[in-house]
Parts: structure tokens; sequence; C-alpha cells
């Protein structure tokens, strides 16, 4: 019995910290003025390619999810597909209000991260 409450307190601390899953949306038109026109959900540390649209502003946030204390997430997008470093084109602080940033850009992938 021991054992399946000791099972239960981790498996509830994981979710208490689990990854966070940014939303993300990409706009033709600068301030996110509507349509937009490319979204996914990015997910820590996992590359997410998204359509080659060229793209004037984005809106990136926390949707769920968290980090671990001491660390807070961020939201890299890249140039090419695959979000290798070479062509990481810029990493915004994201939280759990949606935030709108521009962006003069093809993007290509995006990815999460806790840092």
């Amino acid at each position: 019995m021991m054992s399946k409450t000791i099972a239960v307190i981790a498996a509830m601390a994981v979710a208490a910290t689990a990854n966070p899953t940014i939303g993300y949306a990409g706009y033709f038109y600068t301030n996110c003025t509507v349509p937009s026109i490319d979204a996914a959900n990015a997910y820590a540390g996992s590359c997410v390619n998204v359509e080659d649209f060229p793209i004037k502003s984005f809106t990136a946030y926390v949707e769920s999810g968290s980090c671990a204390d001491g660390t807070s997430a961020v939201f890299n997008t890249y140039t090419a597909a695959g979000c290798g470093d070479s062509d990481l084109s810029e990493t915004v602080s994201v939280t759990t209000e949606k935030q709108c940033f521009e962006a003069d850009a093809t993007l290509y992938s995006i990815m999460a991260e806790c840092v």
C-alpha cells in the first residue's frame, strides 16, 4: 500500500510541473491583425515545423503546463525546418497571457523551452 501511495504522490508532482504547451498563431499583418494565416502548438523540447508563410507578427502564450521552479517558458522561432541552432530567428519569453510580437520573417519551425 505504501508503494502505491508514493507512486500517486510522484505522479501528482510530475503533473504539477508538466512542461508547457505554447499556443502560436502567425499573422500576415503587423499588430496581430486578423486573420491568422498559420497556427500550431509548440511542446517543450519538441520541434514543430510550420507552414512557410511570410508573417509580420505572431502571438504566443502558455496554453497549459508550466516550467519547474526557477525556470520560465520561452518560445523559439526558426527560419528553417528542424529547429537548428544556426536557424534561430527569435526567442521570446511567454506567459499565460496572449502576447503579440512583431516579426518580419518566414518561419519554418517553432519550439517551446524552459530556461
